[in-house]
């Protein structure tokens, strides 16, 4: 299960790159982090293997197949979320409803939908705590938290994270990258993550 980046050349604009022959890979049930500072292109690699960003050149490949410039929507089906740096959260909806978003491909299912937010509230207990409260009253941390159990719904085996430990004390930082690594360790599913400093 091999999520291949080779030779990537991209960037915002035509003829400038902010990547420049970049190869990561990120193999299957393992944890593989890309560090660097900011500034340097960790974001747009990821945007490039979610179909945000179109490469100027080179190649993204899923378990063999090509998946250059696939959207997001078809990676989704794939197999692959992505969380992005920014908080992507909606603080109006619960908890509950929150989760509930992230099976929105299959919401006409409610037994596969209640079965899919039981395994994310077991996966995260404090989650549970917080169960109808308003997802903006969580902390950063927990909020952080949610959006791994919301992406995890639809049961990818790929999950792609970016940044995510910004803003957010030690604590909740060593809780964040625990919780990540029990995911390859217990659940099998192959990360990549993006971060400014070594953890």
């Amino acid at each position: 299960m091999t999520l291949k980046a080779e030779d990537l050349h991209a960037g915002y604009v035509a003829d400038i790159d902010i990547l420049r022959g970049l190869t990561v890979e990120a193999r299957g049930q393992q944890l593989t982090t890309v560090i660097g500072a900011n500034g340097v292109g960790k974001s747009t690699l990821l945007k490039c293997i979610v179909g945000q960003i179109r490469p100027h050149s080179g190649s993204i490949s899923y378990e063999g197949r090509d998946i250059t410039g696939v959207s997001t929507n078809q990676l989704v089906r794939l197999g692959i979320a992505y969380i992005a740096q920014r908080r992507n959260i909606f603080p109006h909806l619960s908890v509950r409803e929150n989760l509930e978003m992230g099976a929105w491909i299959f919401r006409r299912d409610r037994k596969r939908v209640a079965t899919a937010i039981e395994r994310a509230l077991d996966a995260a207990p404090i989650l549970r705590e917080f169960y109808d409260r308003r997802a903006g009253d969580l902390s950063g941390g927990q909020q952080r938290l949610l959006e791994i159990q919301r992406a995890l719904i639809t049961n990818p085996k790929v999950l792609l994270v970016d940044e995510p430990t910004v803003g957010l004390d030690p604590q909740m930082t060593g809780m964040i990258y625990d919780h990540l690594r029990r995911l390859t360790t217990q659940d099998g599913r192959t990360i990549l993550k993006t971060t400014n400093h070594l953890q």
